[in-house]
């Protein structure tokens, strides 16, 4: 299986070679708001196959790493749910099939895989990092716990989002020692746990920071997260709020450049999905054309050295994010509501008026596998789904919450837990399936 599996990821990179996208040149040049994780990867690349060959070599060895993820996930699987060789294949089926999804079906008409973006390894990534929290679910080992510190740290170092990682090592370490330890204690060291997680992906953050550029800091640009879902929701009033006159002038230039462009939700259209498709397209555009230019702009002005500016930028783009916060709020329930929305539909389907309600009974047959695998004591057996299920549950819900209350819920932020939500559904209905013919031939 590993061998297909890395050949089929390799076909992507044959056919249709590096694939440059949009992001690639900020990770290649190692931009200061970039994470630290995809640059180091690309720059020890560049270091061992030199300027020619070192993004075919990265796409290769993402291809190589995602054929191994796909290969070892569904073994693990296969042995812990003690699952036949069809539903298996299945497994492997739905995992490999979201590569053709993107491939033939998305508008982005690639593989990630062989794509110079972060994507390409976190996806690879969360499946070992799904493994360890199975292990802890299942096994409630120390083993399973560092397993997981380790790749939500190095998650964690690829893309900022996959702090929910740490949210669900806590998650898990909860149910995990409830029992044992009782909920107290266990609450305690999942906090702990996930704490020192938190602290080693954020002194990793630091440490590269000083090594590349003599400054020990963490990359810039996490306040420009929520600063730009603000300037959307915001209007120039609010100004009134920002105590720094610098400060303030800064606001307003950001405001007066994004409703010439009409990057504002007074620009959005009508219902649901007419504020989510005007809000998915401005977000970017805020931040990159928009308060980026604007705060360097003002930094040229005023002469500051180099090695000032980016934390500069964050203490500006921080400052005017938490005085803007609290009048945006009203604007940024409906984006945040919009988002959620858009996040469910999205993890399992496509936004279109007949996938919505389709996305719907899917959601409803799930939990109805659940619900009825529950009602027949399979929490019980040492090999029961309904733990993975759940699992596979709650990352989704909070990859969702967390992606909305921070940017936007499009696909290849939501792919994570897209084949995580179909291969679980398919192991309970297996599970199910050989329960009741367990049942019939006992009955017998």
């Amino acid at each position: 299986m590993g061998i297909v599996s890395i050949l089929f990821y390799l076909i992507w990179y044959f056919h249709d070679g590096v694939i440059i996208t949009p992001d690639s040149e900020s990770y290649i040049a190692m931009q200061s708001d970039r994470e630290p994780g995809y640059c180091l990867y690309l720059w020890l690349m560049r270091s061992i196959f030199g300027n020619d060959l070192y993004l075919d070599a990265a796409a290769v060895l993402q291809c190589v790493i995602a054929g191994i993820s796909t290969a070892v996930f569904v073994l693990s699987l296969k042995k812990r749910f003690r699952l036949n060789r069809q539903v298996s294949f299945g497994i492997w089926a739905i995992q490999c099939g979201l590569t053709l999804l993107n491939r033939f079906v998305a508008a982005r008409g690639y593989s990630y895989f062989n794509s110079i973006r972060t994507e390409a390894l976190a996806y690879s990534f969360w499946l070992f990092l799904m493994l360890g929290l199975i292990g802890i679910l299942y096994d409630r080992n120390k083993k399973s716990v560092a397993v997981s510190l380790i790749w939500a740290i190095v998650l964690t170092s690829i893309r900022k989002q996959m702090l929910i990682a740490f949210v669900l090592i806590f998650v898990c370490c909860i149910y995990a020692w409830r029992r044992e330890k009782g909920w107290k204690r266990a609450v305690s060291y999942a906090i702990i746990i996930a704490a020192f997680g938190f602290l080693a992906a954020r002194l990793t953050d630091c440490a590269y920071n000083y090594a590349f550029w003599s400054e020990f800091t963490a990359h810039t640009g996490d306040s420009s997260f929520i600063l730009g879902n603000e300037i959307y929701a915001a209007n120039a009033g609010m100004a009134e709020s920002i105590s720094s006159e610098t400060d303030r002038e800064i606001f307003l230039e950001i405001l007066s450049r994004c409703d010439l462009e009409e990057y504002n939700i007074r620009y959005a259209g009508s219902g649901w999905y007419g504020l989510q498709d005007h809000y998915s397209n401005s977000y970017d555009r805020i931040k990159f054309d928009i308060v980026m230019p604007v705060i360097r702009e003002y930094q040229d002005s005023i002469g500051m050295p180099e090695a000032l500016r980016d934390a500069g930028y964050n203490e500006i783009a921080g400052t005017i994010m938490r005085e803007i916060l609290l009048p945006c709020v009203p604007n940024l329930l409906k984006i945040f509501a919009v988002n959620v929305i858009s996040g469910f539909i999205t993890t399992i389907l496509k936004v279109h008026p007949v996938l919505n309600v389709a996305a719907v009974f899917l959601y409803l047959a799930y939990i109805a596998l659940f619900a009825r695998l529950a009602a027949k004591g399979s929490y019980r057996g040492a090999c029961s789904a309904l733990q993975f299920a759940a699992l596979v549950l709650v990352s989704l819900v909070t990859t969702i919450v967390f992606t909305s209350a921070t940017i936007y819920c499009q696909m290849r932020y939501m792919l994570y837990n897209t084949g995580l939500f179909y291969q679980a559904g398919l192991i309970m209905l297996y599970e199910l399936l050989r329960k009741k013919r367990e049942d019939s031939d006992g009955g017998e």
